[in-house]
């Protein structure tokens, strides 16, 4: 299975892509940006915020999916920070990002997460 190759543009078509058709109509913001550190790239999940009058339906969880397929696919990891600035509780935001693989960072009492590729290994389809 080939890898997709993220970058910064393919980010940001993809991130459109989200807004203006999959979800048109439902997402208020989504920020994701493209970033890179001592242990490779990643996406680091700014924003992501569904409409008011369509929250509670299921759409949050369906963005971030896609999202996670992203990174997935990507062999990339995603950071975010989770903090309760737009008025979700943090107790729930913490259930939700755990419900779509995200860990605490380690030593990080600040509520940074990350999520970690599921990859799967391509098995040798020779045969002796």
């Amino acid at each position: 299975m080939q890898q997709n190759v993220l970058n910064p543009t393919t980010l940001d078509d993809f991130r459109m892509f989200l807004i203006k058709n999959k979800y048109k109509n439902l997402i208020k913001e989504l920020n994701l940006e493209y970033c890179t550190d001592d242990n490779g790239d990643y996406i680091q999940l700014n924003c992501i915020q569904i409409k008011k009058s369509q929250r509670n339906k299921g759409y949050g969880s369906c963005v971030m999916s896609d999202i996670v397929r992203l990174a997935d696919d990507s062999n990339v990891r995603i950071k975010l920070w989770v903090t309760n600035i737009f008025g979700t509780e943090l107790k729930v935001l913490y259930e939700f990002y755990r419900k779509h693989g995200f860990v605490l960072i380690k030593n990080d009492n600040d509520g940074h997460m990350i999520y970690y590729p599921n990859v799967q290994p391509v098995k040798n389809k020779i045969k002796k």
